[in-house]
């Protein structure tokens, strides 16, 4: 009979710039660093961005505010016997996004839903594949938001070019997250008729533009 397994001996913590009340000296950086390689930082931020970026929908949001909770974890510091690199850093997003000074059972709760969302979609954190398939589908996000932003201003471009103001308080409207033509007819102060008339004009933009990305010259819009 084999002898039982000795527990894994406790990691000296971090203990943060404001707790200490000073910069860290050479050896406390020096250590600092050395559990940050141990633990798998690189993995651990990228996980970190991911749910920034769910939180923010904005890939410049999420590193926004992934680089202040690097900040934070800085200043509050680190135990890793009681918590893991990628937890920590999951709660400290969670914390720079909420404008919160304080761990709480919501962070906590979302950085478990997070995370069990992302295992049981097969994606195991822990492996550098799945490292290098958070960074390509990051990429792919990236490339979707930039084509979706450059229709959008394409598309405000013609309306602005035709005078079509109709159109150009929907696009804002809908980009608030406001898709009620009755809400947009009133707050706007426009017979909401104006609106359902300028729904066809809209689609035969759209459909002019998606020509013309296909390579054929779209027709122009008749008014």
């Amino acid at each position: 009979m084999s002898a039982p397994s000795q527990p894994a001996e406790p990691e000296a913590p971090v203990i943060g710039t404001d707790r200490l009340g000073r910069p860290f000296t050479n050896e406390e950086r020096k250590h600092f660093a050395q559990l940050l390689r141990k633990h798998d930082f690189e993995g651990a931020s990228l996980v970190a961005l991911l749910f920034a970026r769910k939180l923010t929908r904005s890939n410049e949001a999420a590193r926004d505010v992934l680089g202040r909770a690097n900040l934070r974890l800085v200043r509050w510091g680190w135990d890793p016997n009681e918590v893991s690199l990628k937890k920590r850093l999951c709660r400290l997003v969670w914390s720079e996004w909420t404008h919160e000074k304080e761990e709480s059972a919501r962070a906590r709760l979302a950085e478990e839903v997070f995370l069990a969302e992302m295992n049981m979609s097969g994606q195991d954190t822990a492996t550098s594949r799945s490292v290098e398939d958070h960074a390509e589908r990051l990429q792919r996000e990236r490339d979707e938001d930039a084509r979706a932003q450059a229709n959008i201003e394409k598309l405000r471009a013609v309306f602005a070019k035709k005078g079509d103001g109709v159109n150009l308080i929907w696009l804002d409207y809908t980009l608030r997250g406001e898709t009620d033509l009755q809400t947009m007819a009133r707050e706007s102060g426009r017979d909401v008729k104006e609106f359902y008339r300028a729904a066809d004009r809209r689609k035969r933009t759209v459909e002019s533009l998606a020509a013309e990305a296909n390579g054929v010259k779209g027709d122009e819009e008749k008014e």
